[in-house]
């Protein structure tokens, strides 16, 4: 599964436990004293009972952390879960039987069991907390540390199972929360994506923050940076449009100077009717200094979505003036000018782009019709036949940029009249943005039968940006 929202990120192992009893400080530091937050003296409550059954629980849970190997343990703990069940029928009130009964379904891995026994124990004897605390978070810590692999392996929904436990057995560290939303985003379970993400703001901005070191609180907040967006973009997918622009406009609120905060808002604006206001964010984005290709490309495509044709025109062109030999940039002005009727601007920007783009039976069709309504009847029969004489035809190209340079370029190729099994070599020339040829990628591929289509990817390794491409093609 790709990532979709660019954000999960590489986990840290390095988990310590907090201030509670029967766990160290993640500091190093002195023992918490013997109040949970909020400084409230916990009653004892009830007084936990010895019989028969917490007895053998007891015993078997011993016996299983001792065990040699896994079944043994397992069968140990089932046990004690047996027993402790049996001790909480004959005595609903006692605090030892449901406690054990926690303890015995940790064993098991049933954390939510676990928890919910563990519950019970807490409301029969508070003061229990001192100790469940500490055994409930070095639960969370080891499944944590369990999933991470997972994570980084790619293995999100076996992950997103063992986080889901971590934050059944203990609620009060938001990083298991912030991971599992963001799986939980990946895997389009929106609503469960936006729960956690909330309950882990909800545990970073109350008093838990008091009982952690000052590390683990900048750790949390580091995470926690990038909720808003992702929330915004989980809000977006999920098609609640109206939440997702009042999101991004706090974002975008917030980073005045984030261009793609402020196209998202807009699209998302177009999205929901609202194309004026997208146009007022279209328009303070225009109106910036030291816009790249494409931060107009993206404009261009926005008003292109809008059918604000003319208004698209006017981006593509400034993405194509600085950036000179932006294919993707020169088809879609050519395009917005032909859907805006404006033929006199066309044909030069046609032939920069067939120039490009030879092999684009589309180019070479918006020229014609260009030169035809201009009245150049011999220009628009040369571009005619032209089309005519192509053995292939290229479609549905298209670069992205890497952040770091270099490229990936993507499309299909029709076979329009080369013997099946043909040998094709498509030579892409990539260039920066003042046209200055910055190396080539060669693409070999066989010519699918007459009249079909064949996709092909291929990149282009750089450490410089790359401002366009265009390509020519040998046929073998």
């Amino acid at each position: 599964m790709k990532i979709r929202y660019g954000f999960v990120p590489v986990l840290a192992l390095g988990l310590g436990l907090t201030g509670c009893a029967g766990g160290g400080s993640s500091s190093g530091g002195s023992p918490a004293p013997a109040v949970l937050p909020g400084a409230q003296t916990l009653a004892q409550g009830e007084r936990p009972r010895d019989d028969e059954n917490t007895r053998a629980a007891q015993r078997a849970i011993e016996e299983a952390d001792e065990a040699a190997t896994e079944a043994a343990a397992e069968a140990l703990y089932r046990q004690a879960l047996t027993a402790a069940e049996a001790g909480i029928a004959a005595d609903a009130t006692n605090p030892r039987a449901w406690r054990l009964a926690g303890e015995a379904s940790m064993g098991l891995g049933d954390y939510v069991a676990a928890d919910r026994f563990l519950d019970r124990a807490e409301e029969l004897r508070p003061i229990y907390t001192f100790e469940t605390d500490g055994m409930r978070e070095r639960a969370w810590i080891g499944l944590y540390q369990e999933a991470v692999p997972m994570v980084n392996a790619g293995d999100y929904e076996e992950a997103t199972e063992l986080f889901m436990q971590a934050n059944a057995i203990y609620d009060r560290r938001p990083e298991a929360m912030i991971t599992l939303g963001q799986l939980y985003a990946q895997l389009r379970r929106h609503d469960e994506a936006l729960a956690n993400f909330d309950r882990a703001m909800e545990v970073i901005n109350s008093d838990v923050v008091m009982e952690m070191d000052s590390a683990t609180v900048a750790s949390w907040h580091e995470q926690a940076a990038g909720i808003p967006l992702t929330r915004a973009q989980v809000l977006a997918d999920a098609g609640r449009l109206e939440e997702a622009v009042e999101a991004f406009r706090a974002l975008a609120a917030a980073d005045p100077n984030n261009m793609a905060l402020k196209r998202d808002l807009a699209t998302l604006l177009i999205q929901t009717g609202d194309n004026d206001g997208a146009f007022v964010v279209y328009e303070q984005l225009m109106a910036g200094p030291d816009l790249t290709p494409g931060d107009y490309y993206g404009i261009g495509v926005g008003y292109y979505q809008a059918n604000a044709y003319d208004r698209a025109a006017v981006a593509f062109e400034n993405a194509a003036r600085v950036s000179v030999n932006d294919r993707d940039a020169l088809e879609l002005w050519a395009r917005s000018l032909v859907i805006d009727s404006a033929y006199a601007a066309i044909p030069p920007v046609a032939e920069r782009w067939i120039e490009l783009d030879p092999n684009n039976r589309n180019a070479w069709l918006i020229l014609a019709q260009a030169e035809q309504q201009n009245g150049n009847t011999a220009a628009a029969g040369d571009a005619v036949r032209r089309i005519e004489a192509l053995t292939v035809t290229m479609d549905d190209l298209a670069m992205r940029r890497f952040a770091n340079g270099g490229a990936q370029v993507e499309g299909t190729l029709t076979n329009a009249s080369l013997a099946a099994g043909a040998r094709i070599n498509i030579v892409f020339t990539f260039y920066d943005m003042r046209g200055n040829s910055m190396g080539t990628a060669n693409h070999t591929m066989t010519a699918p039968a007459a009249n079909q289509a064949a996709s092909f990817q291929v990149e282009f390794n750089s450490t410089e940006q790359v401002g366009g491409y265009g390509y020519t093609i040998q046929t073998m």
